[in-house]
Order: C-alpha cells, then sequence, then structure tokens
C-alpha cells in the first residue's frame, strides 16, 4: 500500500472534529484505501436494517476497487465511566447521568490488523469539548460482514 495509513487515519480524524465543530452532528463516512487511491463515501442509512445492508455494500465495493483497507468514521454513544457529576446514591450505587458521545473511527482490512480510535466529546453550551482517544487493536467489527481481517497476533 503506497499510501501511508496512519497518517491519512489521523488526517480524517482531524477533519471529522472539525465538521462536528461547525455542524454540531457528524454525517457517517467511509474510505477505501487501494494501492494507489482512497474512494470516500458519504453513508446514508435511516435504520439498522439499512445501515446493515450500507455497510454490506461498502465492502463489496471494497473489493470490487481491490481495497487494502477500509476506514470508517461514525458519531457513537458508549457507556459513560463513572464522572464527577453522575449522581451517587445511599446504597453505593453510582448512576451515570448520561451516555458518552464519541467519534468512532475504525481502519482494518485484509492485512492488516483492525485499529479503532474512540474519542469522546461533550456538548458544553454551544461547544464541542474533546477528551483523550482511546485506541484500540482487533476490535471485532460487526458491520463489516466478509471483510477479512488480520488475525490477532497469538503470544
Amino acid at each position: 500500500m503506497n499510501i501511508n495509513l496512519k497518517h491519512y487515519v489521523f488526517k480524517a480524524l482531524e477533519i471529522a472534529k472539525e465538521d462536528l465543530r461547525r455542524d454540531k452532528h457528524l454525517v457517517p463516512v467511509a474510505f477505501v484505501v487501494t494501492d494507489n487511491d482512497v474512494f470516500d463515501f458519504t453513508l446514508n442509512f435511516e435504520d439498522p436494517d439499512q445501515k446493515a445492508s450500507v455497510y454490506a455494500e461498502l465492502v463489496e465495493v471494497a473489493k470490487q476497487k481491490g481495497g487494502r483497507a477500509i476506514i470508517t468514521i461514525n458519531d457513537a454513544n458508549i457507556r459513560n465511566p463513572v464522572r464527577g457529576d453522575s449522581e451517587h446514591h445511599a446504597d453505593g450505587q453510582v448512576t451515570p447521568k448520561e451516555v458518552q458521545e464519541c467519534i468512532y473511527l475504525a481502519a482494518s482490512g485484509p492485512g492488516i490488523q483492525t485499529w479503532t480510535i474512540c474519542l469522546p466529546y461533550e456538548r458544553v453550551g454551544n461547544e464541542i469539548v474533546f477528551g483523550n482517544p482511546s485506541e484500540t487493536l482487533d476490535d471485532i467489527l460487526n458491520l463489516l460482514p466478509g471483510w477479512s481481517t488480520k488475525p490477532p497476533r497469538v503470544s
């Protein structure tokens, strides 16, 4: 692959942050990376069934174009870790006030280890305030059926 995937991923994440700050919402996008090109797609869906269909079609397009990687960027909700503004109950239980919104970026492909970045953010007034990103390897991407990824290393 002639394209520096890591560089492209971080560039795409910065653009997603700018879009979210400006528009206050994030449109799901995907990039199919081949040896010499990057094809970008805006992903439109209204429900989980349409979403599954759109992502299955993305995999087929990636295969047809000889894709080496698919990068997806979505707005997601993750379980909120215990925060200072959580509600603490007399019985010791903690109830987070809200789920944590995040930009969820995934890069996967037949010859690479799946790599994801979760960048949490909060809406404070009319501003978007970003938290610290977390990166993981080898997440299982249920949205990309049939898109093989490099198996995890066993140590």
